[in-house]
């Protein structure tokens, strides 16, 4: 059972305004308003007070060239954007900067007598600005891979350290440092006939018993296998989710190339 819902978000956000009207213009506004509801009308103080903004700014448009609602949701949209891509500090624009820059150009082209097109003009910014954040978030994804690489590269030696570690292990626990040391004291023949006949009396003990235990082995064998394989695939269809199960199996087949890391 779910404990949470969405809930729907209005972009265009209201902004409560206080103006001060005639006390004779807001009598009559509501005396007809009520009336005209009577005669099945109805309208809002809101309601008439944003269409007057709006027509007030379609007429300063038409008179100036310059779109002011254009540019508040040229500010409101990139800034959203801003936010959305999570674009670092050095590469963010300051909005409000640019829309004075826009207005004022596109005042300076009205002030020449030419038809000034604010669309185009916004347009070209958002492009331009879109285009520095693509190659920015290109960039930071590079950025993220090389680091990745620089961390299996210390995988990678931290991994041949401790192989070399356990051959020096090896080295011990295996008889090397003992057999040199026989030799030393003038002894290694012997310990070398010694050892031989030890190894192959071990030999054909360990024989013997893989002989009998086959079986049980193989079947251990194939039950780690069939679980990795599992794992794998489970690994590569997260990593890979639009690969079809065919190419995946591609994958999980391909030879492992250790000098590819």
């Amino acid at each position: 059972m779910s404990y949470i819902k969405k809930i729907k978000i209005d972009k265009d956000k209201k902004k409560v305004v206080s103006v001060r009207v005639s006390e004779i213009v807001v009598n009559a506004f509501n005396s007809a308003g009520v009336e005209a509801k009577e005669i099945g009308y109805e309208f809002k103080l809101p309601d008439v007070i944003e269409e007057a903004l709006l027509s007030t700014l379609r007429e300063l448009r038409d008179e100036t060239g310059v779109d002011f609602l254009k540019l508040e949701r040229f500010k409101y949209e990139m800034n959203s954007l801003q936010d959305k891509l999570q674009i670092d500090s050095r590469k963010r624009f300051d909005f409000n900067k640019l829309s004075n820059e826009i207005k004022t150009q596109a005042f300076n082209i009205g002030n020449t007598g030419e038809s000034v097109d604010i669309d185009l003009i916004i347009k070209e910014k958002e492009k331009e600005i879109k285009s520095l954040w693509s190659t920015h978030m290109i960039s930071k994804k590079e950025e993220k891979v090389r680091t990745e690489l620089e961390e299996l590269t210390e995988n990678v030696a931290s991994l041949k350290g401790q192989l070399n570690a356990l051959h020096d292990d090896d080295y011990y626990n295996n008889g090397g440092h003992d057999r040199d040391m026989a030799h030393n004291e003038g002894w290694g023949h012997s310990y070398d006939k010694i050892r031989h006949a030890a190894d192959n009396a071990y030999k054909e003990t360990f024989d013997a018993l893989m002989k009998k235990n086959k079986k049980e082995i193989q079947e251990q064998i194939d039950s780690e296998n069939k679980a990795t394989q599992a794992r794998q695939k489970v690994f590569l269809c997260e990593k890979y989710p639009k690969k079809t199960d065919a190419e995946i199996k591609d994958i999980l087949d391909a030879p492992f190339d250790i000098n590819s890391l």
